[in-house]
């Protein structure tokens, strides 16, 4: 059954003087598009993502503070929609893009894919007008220590267009599936398809324990995902991350940038909450970030 976000979306708009102010100054925003050869990324003038681009994400950090995805922690204005047992959908009181949504787990437990891939393209399947998306706890993930995934409408992000117009190296193709990768995308991502959401998640398993060999790692491979339905076939796009952060946010004085990549970065809109970290990024230093937190 398709889920009722619109009807959500709008009574929080009526409701909430905070939210709805927030996603009224998305009309105001600043963007300019930066030509990367063969595609290009989106830079967003967003000052008010500079909490969440700038937070401490250390374990003592995360500790110290409350969990803002918790029931008894939300806004009691805040309102959801329960889409299974588990999960509940919530418009993001912080958003990014229009219509842009957070999915919580209804429990508090960290940020891990593997045990919620079937929820999370179940979403997908019932939200056909939206893209929903995933941050790894070391990958952009502002609640790391309580999982969650995101929505946002489709049509916003340059990846919807520009996948089908990379060349591709196809790893594993058949009558139900295909596996290939993007190539000459400015950073790792290979993608999944199929019309069968078990076929998918067996194929993003076989990658995730690809992924987890290739690092020496038993922990969650470091990654960004996106997945949406179209003509009846489920897309998965796994972006392999190096890390969170590149080095220009460690830095300090005139050295220093506020770029912090999660999701929507690595799919083409990189939000700037500084508007001196706006106006300089460029084409080079662009290339010089995804080449150090992407493989």
């Amino acid at each position: 059954m398709e889920i009722n976000s619109d009807a959500l979306y709008q009574e929080q708009l009526e409701e909430w003087s905070e939210f709805r102010e927030r996603v009224e100054q998305l009309n105001t925003i600043q963007t300019r598009k930066i030509e990367m050869g063969g595609y290009h990324i989106i830079a967003q003038f967003n000052p008010a993502r500079a909490v969440s681009s700038g937070a401490k994400l250390d374990k003592k950090s995360i500790a110290a503070r409350k969990c803002f995805l918790c029931s008894n922690n939300r806004p009691t204005i805040q309102k959801g929609i329960e889409l299974n047992e588990r999960f509940t959908l919530l418009v993001n009181p912080f958003p990014i893009l229009k219509k842009h949504f957070t999915i919580p787990l209804n429990e508090h437990c960290a940020q891990e894919i593997l045990p919620y891939m079937a929820d999370f393209l179940n979403f997908a399947q019932r939200m056909p007008r939206y893209i929903l998306f995933y941050n790894g706890p070391q990958c952009g993930a502002s609640a790391p220590d309580h999982i969650h995934f995101q929505a946002i409408e489709k049509g916003q992000l340059p990846l919807e267009k520009e996948w089908q117009l990379q060349e591709k190296e196809i790893w594993e193709e058949n009558n139900d599936s295909k596996v290939e990768q993007l190539l000459n995308y400015g950073r790792k991502c290979v993608h999944i398809q199929s019309a069968c959401a078990d076929t998918v998640i067996r194929e993003f398993r076989s990658l995730y324990n690809k992924f987890q060999k290739e690092t020496n790692t038993n922990e969650e491979p470091k990654m960004n995902l996106f997945g949406f339905v179209e003509n009846g076939l489920i897309h998965l796009f796994i972006f392999h991350r190096r890390t969170h952060r590149p080095a220009q946010f460690f830095e300090t004085g005139e050295k220093f940038k506020m770029i912090s990549p999660g999701a929507i970065d690595i799919a083409g809109i990189f939000v700037l909450p500084r508007r001196e970290d706006y106006e300089s990024i460029c084409k080079e230093e662009i290339l010089d970030v995804l080449e150090q937190v992407s493989y």
